[in-house]
């Protein structure tokens, strides 16, 4: 009996997208339905789903490198561009927001961490840091690379993707403003550099940015 193959090169490409599609799905649906009960457990969950089952799939299944999915450094020069330009313009729109829209009445953060410094830096270099890089990973990286065939329009899938996921759990709000101005923006950043590591620093930096401004605003 001839051996199962046990990756896909030898697939027609569309039969290896519907394939790797149907893998992010799952990781998808498991991430939200797998039952936990703390934050410890919750960050747990989207590290296996959306980092660890992604990478078995893509080393293991496709036989590929991670550096087609954007886990690489690339072209400083024109990462640190593209980055520092998402970076400033979300800054400037979300002031505005702040400013005109009433965005600081909308977004809300646990009042411990509003009060502690430490638990501020505790919440936001760790907690926040992990479930932040896990989503930048897995829809930067392993989603808007698998869908690279379709040029810009991956960028939209990837998000829009995401802002299906934030509505089927009902996420879809204020709260979640920050995070999907970064999947739109971010999705374009890494689609330049060819590398998620831009959009996760330049993500990362924000949301610290805007958390702290917001804090010293509700004081």
């Amino acid at each position: 009996m001839q051996p199962i193959n046990t990756h896909l090169e030898k697939l027609h490409p569309y039969k290896e997208l519907l394939v790797t599609s149907a893998v992010i799905l799952a990781c998808l649906i498991l991430s939200i339905i797998f039952p936990t009960t703390n934050s410890f457990q919750s960050v747990s969950r989207n590290i296996f789903f959306l980092i660890i089952l992604p990478f078995l799939y893509i080393k293991l299944i496709l036989k590929s490198r991670l550096t087609e999915y954007g886990w690489q450094i690339g072209n400083v020069k024109n990462g640190l561009f593209s980055a520092s330009l998402a970076f400033f313009s979300g800054l400037i729109i979300f002031y505005l927001l702040i400013r005109f829209a009433g965005f600081s009445s909308h977004y809300h953060l646990n009042p411990l961490v509003e009060n502690s410094f430490g638990l501020f830096l505790l919440y936001e270099l760790v907690f926040l840091n992990i479930f932040f890089f896990a989503q930048e990973f897995f829809f930067k990286g392993f989603v808007l690379f698998s869908y690279r065939q379709f040029s810009y329009w991956a960028i939209l899938i990837q998000s829009g993707i995401y802002f299906s996921l934030l509505g089927l759990t009902k996420n879809f709000s204020w709260q979640t403003m920050p995070i999907m101005f970064i999947s739109l923006v971010g999705g374009f950043v890494t689609f330049k550099t060819k590398s998620f590591m831009y959009s996760y620093i330049f993500g990362l930096l924000f949301i610290m940015i805007l958390d702290a401004y917001i804090i010293h605003l509700v004081r």
